[in-house]
Order: C-alpha cells, then structure tokens, then sequence
C-alpha cells in the first residue's frame, strides 16, 4: 500500500512539471513573436515640400495655436508571463525514507531457520567425527604394519642366529676331530688312518662302534634326579643324522611340563627332527621329589643316526 501511494505521488509531480514546463514555453515564443518591429530606413527632416532654405525649424501654424508635435510612438505593453503555479501540496507527508523497513520474520520461519542451523551444526560434528575415526583406524592399521615388520624382522634375527649357532657347532665338532698335538695321526682298533667312531660320539671314550652317544644314543642332564623307567626314544624314518638338544622343564612330581629344542650342542636344523625329539621328552617321567624346586630345568639329549 505504501509503495502505490508513493508511485502515484512521484507520477503527479513529473506530470505537474512536464504541464508549467510545456505552459512556460509558449508563453515565450508567443509573447516574443508579437512585439512589432521597427521598420527599416533612413531618418528623414519633418517637413511638408521638397524644397526648403534656412537652418532652424519653421514653425507650423494650427488652428489652435498649438505647436504640431509629432503623434507619440505607441511602445507595446510589455507581456509579463504569469506567476509559475506550484503544485499543490499534499495533505500527506512526503516520505524521504531511502530504505524499507524488513518484513517482520514469522514465529513458523525461525523456528524453520534455527532447526537448519542445529542441522548444519550436528553435521559438522557428525563429520569430524568420522574424520577422527578415520585417523584412528590408519593409526591402528600403521602400528599393526609396523608390529609385524618387526616381528618379521625379529624371526629373521632368529634364524641368522640360529644358522649361526648351528655353524659354530658343527665347526666345534669338526675340529675337534681335527685337533692333533703332532703325536699321532689317527685313533681306532680297525686299522687305517683317521679317527675311528662317530661323529655324535664323545672324545676319549675308548668305544668306536655304536649307534650314537654311549650305547643308548640319548642322555639327559637334570640335577638331583632320576628317571623313572627307561628314556623315551624319539620314532623317526627319514635318512637323517644329527644332535637334538632339548630343554625340559619338571615339576616336582617328575612331569615334563614343557620341552623345547635349543641350539646349544644342537648340530641339525631339520625341523622334522626337532619335532619328534620334542615329542619324546614330554613323554619322559623322572622321580618325584619333595624338596625340589617347583620347576626345574634340564635337558635331554637325542642322537640320530642313519638307519
């Protein structure tokens, strides 16, 4: 409704100004057209022939005894344009306000604007965190990579070490069958040059044929007790000879609660051979004793020999 009322105010006055502008204009060209001109000439002498001496006026002689004076020029009334009529004034205030007031915001539409906010908000959080939640998650994958590439490292390490043993043992046997203090050349009851016996025998023990350590090929070590029964042998059918070490935890009752192979004294690497010494110490039963440790440590030691 405002808006309609200022319109047809400002289209009042531009029609009001185009009117007394278009009103002023003729009046000018109308009220200067009509001022008569002079005509054109020369100035001529008053006078009534065409012949005439002397060098002042004559005087003309009228009935009345009165001086002829020339008719007095008629000067045109001067046109005065007429007063510039003002528009009328309004009986309403003009309104000079160079800006419109904002609509009022309905109770409905912020209700609607601060439900979008609280969406947008929860959004935003929702989304941070996921992105924690991812951060975590390629920890967590970064730190599991990282653990198995140090225990892929740590069983490399292992089997070096192992290796390592395995060749410091073999080369402990191997000299020690090529040790000589420049006496003799050989030991045996065959004949011949070298040193008659086996390679899992024992230095100085005076018995050259067998099939492994002693008579039995096996032996433990495990302070303070003994075995109860006969040592159980490791059943193996593969063409492989070598020395198993295996470290035997007992309890005080004479069980084998655990055994494991270990690299000390050990001269073969075959798993295979490992598997089945292992085997055969947890079948071992030593006797029982009171006052023994809770858990002590021994050994039992298994020679392979080829069939």
């Amino acid at each position: 409704m405002i808006d309609k009322s200022k319109k047809d105010k400002r289209a009042g006055v531009i029609g009001s100004t185009i009117f007394h502008a278009v009103i002023l204009i003729l009046l000018l060209v109308l009220g200067l057209s009509s001022i008569p001109r002079e005509e054109e000439g020369i100035l001529v002498d008053f006078g009534d022939s065409d012949t005439g001496w002397g060098a002042s006026e004559p005087v003309r002689n009228n009935p009345t005894g009165e001086r002829n004076t020339p008719p007095p020029v008629s000067q045109p009334e001067p046109v005065s344009p007429p007063p510039a009529s003002t528009p009328e004034t309004s009986e309403e205030a003009v309104n000079t306000q160079d800006f419109e007031e904002a609509p009022t915001i309905s109770e409905e539409e912020k209700a609607k604007q601060e439900a979008e906010k609280r969406r947008l908000e929860e959004e935003r959080q929702r989304q941070v965190e996921i992105n924690r939640q991812k951060r975590i998650e390629e920890e967590r994958q970064r730190q599991e990579e990282l653990e198995r590439q140090r225990q892929l490292e740590e069983e490399r390490r292992q089997q070096e070490e192992q290796e390592r043993q395995a060749q410091e043992a073999r080369s402990n046997v191997s000299n020690a069958f090529s040790k000589s203090d420049g006496s003799s050349t050989s030991q045996g009851e065959a004949g011949g040059s070298g040193n008659q016996g086996a390679l899992g025998g024992e230095a100085g023990v005076g018995t050259y044929n067998g099939s492994g350590k002693g008579g039995s090929g096996t032996g433990f070590d495990l302070s303070g007790r003994t075995l109860s029964g006969a040592l159980p042998k490791p059943e193996y059918n593969i063409q492989e000879e070598g020395i198993v070490v295996v470290e035997i935890t007992v309890d005080r009752n004479g069980n084998v609660v655990s055994a494991e192979p270990i690299l000390k004294g050990t001269t073969t690497q075959n798993s295979y051979l490992w598997r089945v010494a292992r085997q055969a110490a947890l079948k071992a039963k030593f006797n029982s004793k009171g006052d023994a440790p809770a858990y002590q440590k021994g050994t039992i030691t298994y020679h392979f020999n080829l069939n």
